[in-house]
C-alpha cells in the first residue's frame, strides 16, 4: 500500500510539473517579512473501518529572503500508533526568482506517542510516552501563484524511540515522501 501511495504522489508532482512550468513566470513570495502556512501529509484507507493519516500544518516567517523559521504540528495514526509532535523548523530557499523553487529543512521537536492496542508486531510494546524528534528534508516548492505553492519532499526522521510504525515493526527513524500546500501572506 505504501509503494502505490509513494508512487502516485510522485507521478502527481510530475503530472504539475509541465502546468507549474508553462505558466508565466511569477515571482514566489519568500522575501524578509513574509509569513506561511502549511499543511502536508498522507492518509492511507486500510480497511474499511481504519484510516491511517501522518498530517501536519506549520506556520513560518521569513527572517531573511529566502530563511525561513517556524513551528510545525504534527498528527499521526498509524496501524494503532498515535501520534502528536510539535517541533520548531528551518528552512532555505534556493531559486528564488523562479516559479520552481529547491530547499532544504530541518526540525526539531518533542513527541508524545501512545500504543492503542491494534498494532501487531514482533516489537515489545514500551509504555506510552515523549520522544526527542529530528527530521531533515529537502524538496521543491512548485509555485501556482506568487502566494500559493504544491510542495514536495523527501525527509528522513529519527526519534530517541521507537515511535515510527512499518508495516509489520516500530523503528526509531523513518524516510518519507509528503506533499503539501503552502501559503504566503
Amino acid at each position: 500500500m505504501h509503494k502505490a501511495l509513494y508512487l502516485t504522489s510522485l507521478l502527481t508532482g510530475f503530472a504539475i510539473a509541465p502546468a507549474v512550468v508553462a505558466q508565466e513566470r511569477v515571482i514566489p513570495m519568500l522575501n524578509q517579512g513574509t509569513k506561511e502556512l502549511a499543511l502536508s501529509g498522507t492518509v492511507e484507507f486500510q480497511k474499511i473501518d481504519e484510516i491511517d493519516f501522518d498530517i501536519d500544518a506549520a506556520y513560518g516567517y521569513f527572517v531573511r529572503d529566502g530563511w525561513e523559521i517556524g513551528v510545525r504540528v504534527l498528527g499521526a495514526d498509524y496501524g494503532g500508533i498515535e501520534r502528536f509532535d510539535i517541533s520548531a523548523f528551518t528552512e532555505y530557499n534556493f531559486n528564488r526568482q523562479s516559479n520552481i523553487v529547491p530547499y532544504i529543512g530541518t526540525s526539531v521537536g518533542v513527541a508524545t506517542f501512545k500504543y492503542d492496542g491494534r498494532f501487531d508486531s514482533s516489537t515489545t510494546l514500551g509504555d506510552d510516552g515523549e520522544a526527542t524528534v529530528f527530521e531533515v528534508q529537502a524538496g521543491i516548492k512548485w509555485f501556482l501563484r506568487p502566494y500559493m505553492a504544491i510542495s514536495t519532499s523527501i525527509g528522513f526522521n529519527v526519534s530517541s524511540d521507537d515511535i515510527y510504525a512499518t508495516e509489520d515493526d516500530l523503528r526509531d527513524n523513518l524516510t518519507r515522501f509528503r506533499i503539501g500546500l503552502r501559503y504566503y501572506f
